[in-house]
């Protein structure tokens, strides 16, 4: 897997109420939530990569204010998947 550092200044990070391993997570849950946002991953790649079920990461965008339908991305997984299951 790819790392992808994130520089802050250290003041910053003192006046925020989260652990660096917190605030990690958050990073990746807004990136993931950005990139569905953007049609660059699926819902289900983006719920599998947070450890979610994909109803779940459907039901979490509106805490993002996401919308749940993009279908474009969703659309062009569901073709490939279903692709890779007829053969």
């Amino acid at each position: 897997m790819t790392t992808i550092e994130i520089v802050l200044p250290d003041a910053m990070l003192q006046e925020m109420t989260f652990d660096p391993v917190a605030l990690a997570g958050l990073a990746r849950e807004a990136l993931l939530i950005r990139l569905y946002d953007l049609g660059e991953v699926s819902s289900g790649k983006a719920a599998q990569l947070l450890g979610l079920s994909r109803r779940a990461f459907l039901d979490f965008l509106d805490h993002y204010g996401v919308s749940a339908f993009n279908a474009q991305s969703d659309l062009e997984s569901d073709v490939r998947n279903a692709r890779a299951i007829v053969g």
